[in-house]
C-alpha cells in the first residue's frame, strides 16, 4: 500500500500534465478519514522493475522496502510480496539464509 499526501499527488499530476482530478480518478483510492493510496499493486507508475516517476516518486516509495525502519516483523507479508520485484529485498533475504544456514527441507 503506498500512501499519498496532498503535496505529492499534486507533483505528481503537475509532472504528468494531468489535472488532480484525473491523476485522482486514474491512480488514487481514497479513504473516509482523507486518506489517499495508490489503487493499484504493483504501482501504476512501476515498468519492469523501474519507477516511471521516480524523481517525483512518493515517500513511501523513497523509504521502500522500509527495511531500516521498526517493527520489521509486523511487514513481514508485505516484504515478501515484493520478494521477486524488489533486487534490494530479494538480496536481504538470500544473505539472511546464508547467515541463518537456511536450508530447504
Amino acid at each position: 500500500m503506498i500512501n499519498i499526501s496532498e503535496t505529492e499527488a499534486n507533483a505528481v499530476s503537475d509532472h504528468l500534465q494531468t489535472t488532480r482530478i484525473e491523476f485522482d480518478d486514474q491512480y488514487v483510492e481514497k479513504g473516509s478519514s482523507g486518506m489517499m493510496i495508490m489503487n493499484k499493486m504493483p504501482c501504476h507508475f512501476l515498468n519492469e522493475n523501474k519507477c516511471r516517476i521516480y524523481e517525483h516518486r512518493f515517500s513511501g516509495c523513497k523509504e521502500f522496502p522500509a527495511l531500516h525502519l521498526p517493527n520489521f516483523t509486523e511487514r513481514l507479508f508485505t516484504t515478501f510480496m515484493h520478494y521477486e520485484r524488489c533486487p534490494i529485498i530479494f538480496n536481504v533475504v538470500e544473505e539472511l539464509k546464508k547467515e541463518l544456514s537456511f536450508m530447504k527441507g
